[in-house]
């Protein structure tokens, strides 16, 4: 089971990374996550968003001064919290965002090609007991 995980992570990281370096996106960095999330619920606070992201505080507060440098994102005063800000996606970064839920999908559909609906579902019912059993480590 871990070979296999091994060789469809170096699979994933050698069609992804490309499509993503064409959108102007550094892979492994994490950015295309942020983005992705983002555009899923915007205005949410720096924490809901590494939780999201599943990132660590300093990682995500690194990201998000790299991300916001380039123009995609918008930190702001949180009304309800004086001890937190909330992340925004800017005109520019709703734009960005659009090109990897793109290059996402794009993905998605490779990976599922050809394995009917209720196998994809088992599987992801499996993995996602797997995440489960190594969080709770």
């Amino acid at each position: 089971m871990r070979e296999l995980l091994v060789r469809e992570e170096k699979a994933r990281k050698q069609i992804i990374s490309p499509l993503l370096s064409n959108i102007g996106l550094t892979p492994g960095q994490g950015h295309a996550r942020i983005l992705y999330n983002l555009l899923q619920k915007d205005h949410i606070t720096q924490k809901e968003l590494a939780d999201r992201c599943h990132f660590d505080a300093a990682t995500m507060s690194r990201n998000i001064d790299k991300l916001q440098d380039m123009g995609f994102l918008l930190r702001e005063n949180n009304p309800d919290c004086r001890r937190s800000v909330l992340i925004s996606l800017t005109e520019k970064g709703v734009a960005e965002a659009e090109e990897v839920r793109k290059v996402f999908q794009q993905f998605e559909e490779l990976i599922s090609s050809d394995i009917p609906e209720d196998e994809i579902a088992v599987f992801c019912k499996v993995l996602m007991k797997m995440c489960d059993n190594l969080e709770a480590y």
